[in-house]
């Protein structure tokens, strides 16, 4: 009597020992009595989008709003064995696809930084605030209080 196995075909990311992941097209390979998990990780093209959140670009930090350059990241296969494998989480392949541009860190090239914007004509000017007057300290009334100070110090001499 044959046995039949169960096999596992999409995307997913694969969560292994060791603090390693891959994202990619998963799908069962059986040799003999061996039986492994291949994941096909698609090539990434090099792409120009603007940052949504300042990062560090070549030991500096790069604004919000900077057009960048991320280079290209070759398709890659893993073949890995359950033993190794902590967790199979199956998604779509557009969510697969933004996983791994987000955790691919391939350099950015830094093409554009935004300019900081300074009011233009039409701006609205903001209103002046007045400025809080300064405590004035009534010094006969100050000089008042410490007299019985005095007083009582000379008694005791």
């Amino acid at each position: 009597m044959e046995q039949s196995q169960a096999k596992f075909e999409g995307w997913a990311v694969v969560e292994m020992f060791g603090h390693q992941r891959e994202i990619g097209y998963v799908t069962t390979e059986i040799f003999g009595s061996a039986v492994l998990f291949r994941i096909d990780t698609p090539e990434l093209p090099e792409r120009e989008f603007v940052l949504e959140s300042p990062e560090l670009i070549a030991h500096q930090w790069t604004p919000e709003g900077t057009k960048v350059k991320r280079t290209s990241s070759p398709a890659r296969s893993k073949l890995v064995g359950p033993g190794a494998i902590y967790a199979i989480t199956p998604c779509t392949q557009e969510t697969a696809l933004n996983a791994l541009e987000s955790s691919n860190r391939r350099p950015l090239i830094r093409l554009d930084i935004p300019q900081p914007q300074l009011p233009g004509p039409d701006a609205v000017p903001t209103p002046d605030l007045p400025t809080p007057a300064p405590t004035m300290i009534d010094v006969e009334e100050y000089e008042e209080e410490e007299e019985p100070h005095n007083d009582v110090v000379q008694e005791r001499a």
